[in-house]
């Protein structure tokens, strides 16, 4: 089945592949050029319009929970093409992007100019730190837009074991992901005639996320400090999943 609804109480929920998930990104990193790099990580490949909405209601909506005033290092996980990163960057002392697919990497390094400032590297969101980053300060600010439902249950505790390990002491987590209504939801192998693509995701409930936070960064002394849906009603049009925006706080 391509579609698995399943609750938070099941010991054996579905899993997607690592290597399906893969060969997803490497075939948007290929359209990028064909559908340009917003459609390109929003997915709305025939409907440009409704890509650019979403793209400037969440700049809106999660910009000024990030509390940006020039000082903070910034981390984007799943920078993607670089979408935020224009927005970000002048608002910052230092920013760095990352992301598991080299060809998504490839084409944000394109499209601007590496310094001091400005980093692009190419890793896993459950498995980097400062180290590896070649990083000596930790970050201020953390963006997640999006990167969950490609993980695997203990992925996504180790996900948030790295943004725990490389935030600095009062730091700030800003989390966008789309969630499961009341239950979770696996897509497996999916068609998606709108992307003409497979497609493999896992919508968990945000009680579920929430438990794997309280296992991960609550013990490294974050709290939740504000959530809100992303996108108002227009710009949601699923049933199943609604756009949620979690940001915690380690004060």
């Amino acid at each position: 089945m391509p579609r698995i609804f399943s609750s938070s109480e099941e010991c054996l929920n579905p899993r997607v592949e690592r290597a399906s998930v893969a060969r997803f990104f490497l075939e948007r990193a290929r359209k990028v050029e064909t559908v340009g790099p917003i459609r390109a990580v929003i997915y709305q490949d025939k409907h440009p319009s409704l890509a650019e909405e979403r793209d400037i209601a969440e700049k809106k909506r999660l910009l000024p929970l990030l509390k940006l005033n020039g000082m903070q290092r910034v981390l984007d996980i799943g920078c993607g093409t670089g979408r935020w990163t224009g927005s970000i960057i002048e608002h910052c002392r230092a920013y760095h992007g990352i992301d598991f697919s080299p060809e998504l990497i490839e084409h944000a390094r394109s499209s601007y100019s590496t310094s001091d400032k400005l980093r692009f590297s190419v890793t896993s969101a459950e498995n980097y730190s400062l180290e590896s980053l070649k990083e000596q300060l930790p970050f201020d600010r953390i963006l997640c837009c999006g990167v969950m439902i490609y993980l695997n249950d203990e992925d996504v505790e180790s996900a948030f074991r790295c943004m725990a390990s490389v935030a600095a002491p009062r730091a700030r987590i800003v989390l966008r992901e789309p969630v499961g209504m009341g239950r979770r939801l696996t897509i497996k192998e999916h068609f998606s005639e709108e992307l003409e693509q497979s497609y493999n995701a896992i919508y968990r409930t945000q009680k579920e996320l929430e438990g794997y936070m309280s296992n991960t960064l609550y013990t490294d002394g974050f709290t939740l400090a504000t959530q809100c849906d992303v996108y108002e009603a227009p710009l949601n049009n699923r049933a199943e999943t609604i756009q949620r925006a979690l940001v915690l706080e380690r004060a």
